[in-house]
């Protein structure tokens, strides 16, 4: 009698298990995203400075993705790409390539920034012109488009404004 009450409790903890196992499965990628919305702004440098940084002397980004024109330089211009799903649901290796006409020069600029490898729960990812990619303060981008990839060059989704097309 007593052996058929552990191995229901034997029976219990090996659903238990499989039930914690189910739960803990990574998020699947994506193989396609909208581009909700792109917030263009300046952004000096001391806004991204928090207080954790004054005492250790390193950049802490929080639950944010920032990606730069220059790493080194934090103060320029973003765009922030809001997006239909988490930035950590992007195939691994995926690009971000921008394109802009600035105010500095009629040329076209394009750059690509490359997504980091650990990506927080968010759905918004900061792309920044900064350093001598914008020196302005008070300039505003003529047009703009975003594309991002993934690592073989798939197009997952694209978002440009209204002068782009003009």
């Amino acid at each position: 009698m007593r052996q058929l009450p552990l191995a229901l409790i034997g029976l219990a903890l090996l659903a238990l298990l499989a039930l914690a196992g189910c739960a803990s499965t990574p998020n699947e990628t994506v193989s396609s995203v909208e581009i909700r919305e792109i917030k263009p702004r300046y952004i000096p440098e001391e806004n991204f400075v928090r207080i954790r940084e004054y005492l250790s002397g390193a950049e802490n980004k929080g639950n944010r993705v920032i990606i730069r024109s220059e790493p080194g330089a934090s103060g320029g211009f973003y765009f922030t790409l809001v997006l239909d799903e988490k930035v950590r649901n992007l195939p691994r290796g995926s690009i971000i390539t921008g394109e802009f006409y600035s105010p500095a020069s009629k040329d076209l600029q394009t750059h690509d920034f490359a997504l980091p490898n650990k990506l927080p729960k968010t759905k918004e990812i900061f792309v920044g012109l900064t350093g001598a990619d914008w020196p302005e303060p008070g300039g505003v981008p003529a047009a703009w488009r975003f594309t991002i990839k993934d690592a073989n060059g798939a197009v997952l989704a694209q978002k440009q404004s209204y002068l782009w097309s003009m």
